[in-house]
């Protein structure tokens, strides 16, 4: 397992887990969506930042008049790996 590794740029064939969890801390309970289904609507080149917004379309918090990302989406199962998403993570 890697640790503190930047996933930022990492892609669903990167993944290599069979279940892709997705949370909200403010807005949902939270899903846990099959890899094999996302890379077959989204492409094996999505990556998982990709995945959150679209994934968040239509989302007050990340679509606000003032341009700024409030949404608090992102993927435990990328954290239970090792790997960190975050939003603060992009360069």
């Amino acid at each position: 397992m890697r640790k503190n590794t930047y996933a930022g740029k990492m892609t669903l064939r990167d993944y290599h887990g069979t279940v892709v969890t997705v949370e909200c801390r403010v807005c949902a309970p939270g899903a846990k969506l099959d890899r094999k289904a996302l890379v077959k609507q989204y492409g094996a080149d999505c990556t998982f930042l990709q995945l959150r917004r679209r994934l968040t379309l239509g989302c007050s918090r990340m679509n606000t008049e003032d341009g700024v990302d409030r949404g608090q989406t992102h993927f435990p199962c990328l954290l239970a790996a090792g790997l960190s998403c975050n939003k603060e993570d992009i360069p």
